[in-house]
């Protein structure tokens, strides 16, 4: 059983990382294309904003994943959608896209709970990969802050072009 549960989750994390794994490189494409649309000629701030912000939370999102991966594979896991849902808000304290967590975690013929779902066993994983897990997000939460400053940094650069200059 063991094993088909290590099979389970590489098979989950194969079709994640074909359809839903958003690196870091994807993160700053999408900062790099919104650069390059960047204009002061149209008023689309707020536009700009919504699709940054939602590529950040692909980026959380995908980060939490590969990290819970790690501990499924590591514990011979089951997961399902609420194992996941629970770990990613007791490790990270926020629960992800849950579209891209029933599509990757989800069993339309599955008819039983996972034997790792009790809040009792999620609690005890996560005191055992806590410290670990604040390690990771806090790379995470630092990755991001690293594209936003660059992207800031040629914002305020094709601002300055586009200002009058005072002669």
């Amino acid at each position: 059983m063991t094993e088909d549960f290590i099979e389970a989750v590489r098979q989950a994390q194969s079709y994640f990382n074909h359809y839903h794994r958003y690196p870091i490189e994807r993160l700053e494409a999408d900062y790099q294309d919104e650069i390059r649309k960047f204009s002061n000629d149209s008023w689309e701030a707020p536009q700009r904003a919504a699709r940054l912000s939602a590529a950040v939370k692909n980026y959380k999102t995908s980060q939490m994943l590969s990290f819970i991966f790690e501990i499924g594979i590591d514990h011979a896991l089951d997961l399902t959608p609420l194992v996941v849902k629970r770990l990613c808000q007791k490790l990270f304290g926020r629960k992800g896209s849950q579209a891209i967590i029933v599509d990757v975690f989800g069993s339309k013929q599955r008819i039983h709970r996972s034997i790792h779902s009790s809040p009792a066993f999620i609690d005890e994983l996560t005191e055992r990969y806590r410290r670990r897990a604040d390690r990771y997000w806090k790379s995470t939460l630092t990755d991001i802050e690293r594209v936003k400053l660059g992207y800031r940094k040629k914002v305020n650069k094709a601002n300055a072009k586009e200002a009058p200059q005072d002669s």
